[in-house]
């Protein structure tokens, strides 16, 4: 069934009592100056301040032949509640900038699919380190494959979830020393098709985002399996943010073929797994998706949702 039909079909998947979306667009935000335009736009994440970081490409588009570096500026960080861009930087640093993260120290993550890199930066966008080797895969502790995202926790340890070329979960103690890792391609318990997402809950659990098994996996701190989400109403989840009242948001970016997605959307859902609500659909409208790629949650649980192919930031407001 194809995308338009996702919202008629919420009601049944959800109940037939299903309440409406609490969720709904901020039109204009947020605002950018004059003469500019985003990038595909692949990550969000949300500092301690109420300011949303957004990770774009620039011209450099989805895919480099090469390691060219993307020469402009791809963070950049807005005023969460007027939408204003505050700064921005990052330019000359990245090949094909994919996923953001922000730390409980605010420091800022980022994965890099074109140079198999993951940095962490202080959150001024001074870089503090560099893990992996630039333009070199591998999946051992010093390497990774087009890795995606990067879940930190307070005690500096860290996930990174590798990604598009490796299927595993790796975590890493804060000195950067690999503990163990998790993970291999396939559509079993503890198999992944492209991790694309993480989340870490206050109890440990991790959540990934299985992108092409079409499901969210939950883990243990330590790797060990606990059970799968998979249904119509998530599709194909691409991101993920949990959300205060222990619950959950699940980005559906679509299957894209031919890079135009049959399907997009948020679903919320409990941290049992069981869905409440889901909004959105395919579009280039205020409210729609296009090719929607990550999402992050602030403290209010207001919701930030980057499209790839449309380029664009859009915040939700929890009604």
């Amino acid at each position: 069934m194809r995308i338009t039909s996702l919202a008629a079909l919420a009601p049944l998947l959800l109940g037939s009592a299903a309440p409406a979306p609490h969720y709904t667009v901020v039109h204009g935000w947020p605002v950018l100056p004059d003469n500019r335009v985003l990038g595909p736009c692949s990550g969000v994440a949300v500092n301690s301040h109420g300011e949303v970081l957004v990770l774009h490409r620039g011209n450099r588009g989805t895919d480099a032949k090469a390691l060219t570096l993307v020469q402009e500026p791809v963070v950049e960080v807005f005023d969460g509640a007027t939408g204003k861009l505050l700064r921005e930087w990052g330019a000359g640093r990245f090949v094909i900038p994919h996923g953001i993260s922000v730390g409980p120290d605010d420091h800022i993550w980022i994965t890099d699919t074109g140079s198999n890199e993951v940095f962490e930066f202080a959150p001024d966008g001074t870089l503090l380190r560099t893990l992996g080797e630039h333009g070199v895969a591998g999946a051992d502790a010093g390497h990774f494959d087009r890795p995606t995202d990067v879940a930190p926790l307070a005690d500096g340890s860290f996930y990174v979830a590798d990604g598009y070329g490796n299927s595993r979960i790796a975590k890493f103690a804060a000195d950067g020393k690999l503990l163990f890792q998790w993970g291999t391609r396939g559509t079993g318990p503890g198999q992944f098709n492209i991790p694309h997402a993480l989340a870490v809950d206050a109890k440990g659990r991790v959540y990934v985002a299985d992108r092409v098994n079409d499901r969210v996996q939950v883990f243990d701190g330590t790797g060990h399996y606990l059970t799968e989400w998979k249904s119509a109403t998530i599709g194909r989840p691409f991101g993920l943010a949990l959300l205060p009242g222990s619950r959950i948001a699940i980005l559906d970016g679509g299957s894209n073929p031919d890079k135009v997605p049959d399907h997009d959307g948020v679903t919320i859902a409990g941290l049992d797994g069981r869905v409440t609500e889901h909004f959105g659909r395919m579009g280039n409208q205020d409210g729609q998706f296009w090719i929607a790629h990550d999402i992050a949650a602030d403290r209010a649980g207001n919701l930030y949702v980057v499209d790839i192919a449309g380029q664009r930031v859009q915040k939700f407001t929890r009604r």
